[in-house]
Order: C-alpha cells, then structure tokens, then sequence
C-alpha cells in the first residue's frame, strides 16, 4: 500500500488509462483524484474515448475515497493539466501525479512515500522525479541523487512547491539577459534548447504545462531527485499522443527496473550535473533524433487537446 495521495490525469486513451490504473490498485491509495479533460469539438470520437476512460474509475474495489474532476469542454494540455494539479493541492499537503500513459513500478509509490515524508519541509527540494535516463549509470552513493532536471512523466511534490508554479513564468527575460540561467543551465548546449523552448511558451505557442513547472523551480532555486533506476515507463508514444507520436526505443516504453531493499539517502545535496547532461544528451540535445519529437511540441499546435 501506499501512504501517499494520488492524483491520475487522463483523457481519451482508455487503454493507456486502464494499465496504469491496474498498478494504483495494487498499491491501493486511501486518496485517489482523478481529473478528465473533456472532448474535443473537432473530434467526434473523443466523446465515446472520454465517458469510456471516466468509466475504468468505476471499478474501485478497495476502502478509497475517490474524488472527480471531469470536464464538460476540452481545456487542452497546458489549462487541464496545470489546473488538475492546483485542484489536487488545494486538497493535499502532498502527493503522486501519473498521466495516462506514465506505467509506474510497484517500488514507484514507497520510493514517494519515503521522499515525500523526508523532504517535507525541505524548500530547495520541489520535485520528485519516477524516470531514470543514465543507461545504468550509477550517479552518487544513495538509492537517488539530486537534479535541476524535472521529468514529469510520473513524479511526486508537496503543495509548498506547487505554490510557486507560475504559468506566467514571471521574471523570464531578467532569467536571461542578465544570464541567471548559468547557474542552473551550466552544461554543453542546453541554452540553444531551454530558451527557445520557455519564450515560445511563454508566447503561447507552446500548448503546455511543464516548461512552466520547470522554470517555476529554477527560479526559486529548486531541485528535484532522480532515482537511480528507472521506475516509470511511457506507453504513450503513440498516433494517440499529442506530442510525442513515434516510437523511440530510448525513451519510449524504457524497461522498469524495481527498488530493492531500505532506500539509501545520498550524502550530498547537491546536483550532479554530470547527471543531468547526459540526462540532456538523450532527451533534449539537438544532436539527438529525440529532438525531432520535441520541435512538434515546439511549433506545431495542430494535435493539440
């Protein structure tokens, strides 16, 4: 069991939606929110996908007190994602958030409950991550170590960070020209890809949530933890997905790998940026074919919710 909220953001991928939840019911939260967004105008067959993924929330058959947040329109990504989380830490001090295609480990949720217990009342930590990208690269002498890289495809955080989301992203361009950012994006080439991607957010032309997240914990100075394997897999690279709609075997459906025994506190509070560029070299360099996937999120709207 875990000790630990949950909230799962879903949409119109029933199946995706079905295999995650099947892993929170064995872990059986006392707490579960789920928030749907609603069907989209221009897409006749989401309304069918909707009421069948409002329907798998019907099967709850454990002591769980669940609450609903189900929209009548379509919000889209950046208002019904962010919005969902505000709504659940309006209710929680703290907690889980998986999306519809974030398939956890069963070690994801004590691996949450440890850190969301332990890092209560620590400031500079904002953010929880699930996924793991170092390829076995083994990063400090704990279980985890620390990052300023926030993945979001499964993670946990407490509302005393969320407070500080803001969607906004006040206080960007003193982030940039007066080049506060190297104290945070010190690593081979990841100016050329975080500016270009937080300004187009900022602009709008970005339908998202997260580089949002992102910057709201750089400026305040945050950081996140990363664990030293991999506890969530995405099985959302599909036509279904809204960003990321072609299968990447280096990212995509990444094999789980579960936590064995006590969890070990790193040493250190510090960031191991050594971590975090290889983490940028897979993920987010533009050397690297995943990059492909990113510029859809980047300049194309077309797909969005």
């Amino acid at each position: 069991m875990t000790s630990s909220p949950i909230l799962l953001i879903v949409f119109n991928r029933p199946s995706h939606a079905r295999a995650v939840f099947e892993k929170v019911r064995q872990t059986r939260p006392a707490r579960l929110y789920v928030a749907v967004d609603g069907p989209r105008k221009h897409r006749p067959e989401d309304a069918a996908l909707v009421q069948e993924t409002i329907g798998i929330y019907d099967n709850i058959d454990w002591p769980c007190e669940v609450r609903r947040l189900i929209r009548k329109e379509n919000l889209g990504c950046k208002m019904a994602v962010s919005s969902a989380i505000s709504w659940f830490f309006e209710n929680e001090e703290r907690g889980i958030i998986l999306e519809d295609d974030c398939l956890p480990d069963a070690s994801f949720f004590p691996y949450c409950d440890h850190l969301l217990e332990k890092y209560q009342d620590t400031d500079s930590i904002m953010h929880i991550n699930g996924v793991n990208f170092q390829d076995g690269n083994w990063r400090g002498s704990g279980t985890y170590y620390f990052s300023k890289i926030c993945h979001v495809w499964g993670w946990a955080s407490w509302r005393r960070a969320w407070q500080k989301y803001d969607i906004n992203m006040s206080g960007l361009e003193e982030f940039f020209s007066q080049k506060l950012y190297l104290s945070v994006l010190n690593y081979k080439d990841s100016l050329q890809y975080w500016q270009p991607s937080f300004l187009r957010t900022k602009e709008g032309l970005i339908d998202t949530w997260d580089y949002q997240w992102v910057f709201s914990v750089w400026k305040n100075n945050g950081m996140s933890i990363t664990p030293n394997v991999n506890l969530i897999s995405n099985i959302g690279f599909d036509e279904m997905a809204t960003h990321t709609q072609k299968h990447d075997p280096r990212v995509s459906k990444k094999p789980l790998t579960a936590l064995k025994g006590e969890i070990k506190d790193p040493l250190l509070m510090i960031p191991d940026y050594d971590g975090d560029q290889y983490s940028f070299d897979k993920l987010f360099s533009y050397k690297n074919d995943f990059v492909s996937k990113v510029k859809r999120k980047l300049y194309s709207l077309t797909n969005s919710q």
